[in-house]
């Protein structure tokens, strides 16, 4: 009797000690657990340019992405942005599994001191070409991410520089500062000009933070800057992170050797897309800045100044007329725009006619005529986009009528000038 209580005890021990190294059992499934670890690829676009202020590598963002790299045995990329962007870094920061075996106080320095010596590698990298082509680099960053096997738990790409491209399909020269990011969006998809993001995540330091020659953006243009790479890194599959640490410094002892980067012109800042909303939210007055009536919500027929579709186009001015009946202090500079690059008498000539064609509509909701000037610039307007042709969705905002206060002093100077 005493023997098979020993030998029950015995087997129940042994079935415990089984249950818990192969997780069966009742709650086995929830109990047993497989580390995963993290194995970590970072790539780093660096825009040493003129134009723009030199990256600090001492950013924690920096630091502790690459340290992180370096301890999980990860793949770190340095690609270099200016006019043609190249990589010029692949480092494989995994090591011999006979030297994992030291201590993590050794293991821990080793993977520091590898992070200390690519994070000086950044700090040496500096424009070759002239100009500078953020979405090349993102192109180019990406390509190397997507060369690495799966047993990489993460793709990261760290992107540090202004965001002001002067070269390739974004260049801000054209002025894209004044388009709406979806319209950015549909652009590069129309073009197959979208690099490949998916599964990556991307950090931006440094966005509109420029330096002379170039203009300094205002806070609402950095806005819009972001917002224009924000949607086309979720438009390529990616997760867009903005990073507000200041990741820059002052001076850059190279800034006379750098390849020269064009300045972009800051335009005027870009007119809110008319909804009612406009309306509803500024009581006051709508109209202090510009607001426009693109093609999709007044579309004429080409080439002429009559509505496309006249009952559509009525029901949009609508809104702008009954609040202009209730607002009769505020009078209104209508201002006509075609697309392509061309101003000559004819594109004038259209762009003045149609937007007295706006005007006409206001007028026949009970709008004083006195109250409304109007303007054609053909493509001169300050919001317009170069080089984005006759089709497509940048064309078609370029078609438009703005709108805004005649007393401001942004409709001052268009009325002054033409």
């Amino acid at each position: 009797m005493g023997n098979r209580v020993i030998r029950c005890a015995l087997v129940m021990v042994a079935t415990v000690i089984i249950m818990g190294l192969t997780g069966c059992g009742t709650n086995g499934k929830n109990n047993s657990t497989k580390s995963v670890s993290s194995k970590p690829a970072v790539a780093y676009m660096i825009a040493h340019t003129a134009n723009a202020k030199q990256t600090d590598s001492s950013a924690p963002m920096l630091q502790d992405t690459m340290i992180d790299c370096a301890e999980n045995y990860g793949y770190s990329f340095i690609v270099r942005v200016d006019g043609e962007p190249e990589l010029v870094s692949g480092e494989n920061l995994d090591i011999d599994t006979q030297f994992k075996n030291a201590s993590k106080e050794r293991l821990k320095i080793d993977a520091r001191n590898k992070a200390t010596n690519l994070l000086s590698v950044l700090d040496e990298v500096t424009a070759v070409y002239p100009e500078v082509d953020y979405l090349e680099g993102l192109r180019c960053a990406a390509a190397s991410l997507r060369s690495l096997d799966d047993s990489y738990t993460s793709r990261t790409i760290i992107c540090c520089g202004t965001g002001l491209g002067t070269t390739g399909y974004l260049d801000f020269k054209n002025n894209l500062l004044s388009a709406e990011p979806q319209v950015i969006v549909e652009m590069l998809e129309e073009r197959e000009a979208l690099p490949d993001l998916t599964g990556m995540t991307v950090y931006w330091l440094g966005m509109g933070q420029v330096t002379a020659p170039q203009e300094k953006l205002t806070p609402k243009q950095t806005k819009n800057l972001e917002a224009i790479w924000k949607a086309v890194v979720e438009a390529a599959g990616g997760e867009f992170v903005p990073n507000d640490y200041i990741t820059v410094v002052d001076e850059i002892e190279q800034k006379d050797e750098l390849p020269s980067v064009s300045v972009v012109d800051i335009p005027a800042d870009k007119p809110f897309v008319f909804n009612p909303e406009v309306l509803e939210e500024k009581e006051d007055n709508a109209f202090e800045e510009p607001v426009m009536l693109g093609e999709s919500q007044v579309e004429f027929i080409g080439d002429e100044a009559n509505y496309l579709s006249p009952d559509d186009a009525v029901e949009t001015i609508r809104p702008i007329a009954e609040y202009l009946v209730k607002h009769d202090s505020i009078n209104i500079l209508l201002v006509g725009s075609t697309a392509g690059d061309v101003t000559d008498e004819s594109t004038i000539r259209l762009s003045k006619e149609r937007a007295d064609t706006v005007k006409n509509t206001l007028v026949e909701f009970g709008i004083d005529t006195n109250r409304i000037t109007t303007i054609g610039m053909g493509s001169d307007d300050p919001w317009h986009i170069k080089d984005a042709g006759y089709d497509g969705p940048v064309a078609s905002s370029n078609r438009k009528v703005v709108l805004i206060d005649s007393r401001t002093d942004q409709a001052q100077a268009l009325i002054n000038n033409h």
